[in-house]
């Protein structure tokens, strides 16, 4: 599968306020880490990650990570496990970048899309997206962006499952088979309640302007 570029600098571990300096240049502190480069501390421009990470489903995303080490520069191929944010201004505080090996399996989640209209929804029923993703293991060159599934056929009352996923080629899926992805369910009786409601409301619309025009 493709992968997208990001370029990375060496970082000595410093304090926290060296810490904040960093952001504050619009840069974020991250760490790489993995078998092959242990535990090193790396800054990327904050604004190419936001991008990566606005474009890109980070799951199934593989990123060329290329870092500047001051007197060499050195490529690895990662995937960003995970990033923290202020939880009140959302602004990027932390990354951690795991370097992947073409050659071993990885554990991912993956999204899930949903593929048609269920025609149960065509018949006033409502559609419940219940898991967005799952988990799967496979190679890094296997690794798909999602797995779709077509619901067009969903009727009320009607479910799938993980176990209905049809797995590409190489990809095991590793969710529990009998959770729920999506299901068609009945309208709620207040909704029924409303509509009935509506029906009476136009009625009376109906009779006061025939009775106007007598």
């Amino acid at each position: 599968m493709e992968t997208v570029k990001l370029s990375a600098q060496y970082r000595e571990r410093s304090s926290k306020e060296a810490v904040r300096a960093l952001r504050r240049k619009g840069e974020t502190p991250a760490v790489l880490y993995g078998k092959g480069v242990g535990n090193m501390p790396i800054k990327v421009s904050t604004k190419e990650l936001e991008y990566i990470l606005n474009n890109n489903v980070i799951g199934s995303t593989l990123i060329d990570l290329d870092v500047d080490k001051g007197e060499k520069r050195e490529s690895y191929l990662v995937m960003c496990r995970e990033v923290q944010r202020d939880p009140l201004r959302r602004e990027l505080l932390h990354a951690d970048f795991f370097q992947i090996e073409l050659t071993q399996e990885i554990q991912t989640e993956i999204p899930v899309v949903l593929i048609g209209e269920p025609q149960g929804v065509q018949k006033g029923g409502i559609l419940q997206h219940m898991l967005r993703g799952v988990a799967v293991s496979c190679l890094p060159t296997k690794l798909p962006e999602q797995i779709e599934i077509d619901i067009s056929g969903l009727d009320i009352g009607e479910q799938v499952t993980v176990g209905d996923l049809e797995a590409p080629e190489g990809v095991q899926i590793l969710s529990e088979p009998e959770s729920v992805i999506a299901l068609v369910v009945a309208p709620t009786v207040e909704e029924e309640e409303e509509e009935a409601e509506e029906e009476v409301a136009e009625e009376v619309e109906v009779d006061s302007s025939e009775q106007g025009e007598e």
